[in-house]
């Protein structure tokens, strides 16, 4: 059985269960729900990979001018969702998010997988205003099949790195279908600690 204890900070837990989805090998165990909402007050919710957890964030990459990052302009608050069915586990965060420095970005982006590499070439090239909702299939691939031909491939403009600080962060864990499930809720305080109560499931 896997550990269900709490660490004083949640960011620890999270990437402890993280880590033993990986293990168990539940699929995209680093995948997260990422949730925004532009200054119309849509919301907007997608999946992303999550490339780092730290002690006060969590990490992914994107382009600019996508949604989120638009978003994110407008309106910084927003949530994050991790969930793997297989351990009956999910951990819900809400907080802020921000672009970081270029700097970091440019550090990352020789790990990241080559597919994710060229659609990042691809917003470079073909993003505008409407690429959102329109863009020709027959570009997309000329653009990603030219810039496959490169080698070594640098690290477009528009490629960032979006960091997700958590204010909240609610870990829900079932214990079986004989006993309820737990949620238990931290929140950050002002000197920085987090403070633990348990909630209803």
């Amino acid at each position: 059985m896997t550990d269900v204890s709490f660490s004083d900070n949640p960011l620890h837990t999270l990437a402890r269960w993280a880590q033993e989805a990986e293990d168990a090998g539940e699929p995209s165990s680093r995948t997260m729900t990422f949730a925004t909402s532009g200054a119309d007050g849509t919301p907007h919710a997608r999946t992303v990979l999550t490339t780092v957890i730290d002690d006060e964030s969590v990490r992914f990459h994107s382009s600019r001018p996508t949604t989120k990052t638009r978003d994110l302009a407008e309106n910084p608050r927003s949530s994050g969702v991790f969930y793997w069915p297989g351990l009956a586990r999910q951990v819900v965060m809400d907080g802020t998010a921000h672009q970081m420095p270029a700097d970091v970005s440019r550090e990352a982006y020789p790990a990241r997988p080559p597919q994710l590499q060229l659609l990042a070439w691809v917003y470079e090239e073909l993003n505008d205003d409407d690429a959102v909702t329109t863009a020709d299939p027959d570009d997309v691939l000329r653009v990603f099949d030219a810039h496959a031909q490169r080698d070594p491939l640098p690290m477009p403009p528009s490629w960032t790195t979006v960091r997700l600080i958590p204010e909240r962060m609610m870990f829900w864990v079932s214990h079986g279908p004989d006993r309820p499930p737990w949620r238990v809720c931290f929140d950050l305080a002002a000197d920085g600690t987090w403070n633990r109560r348990h909630v209803l499931p």
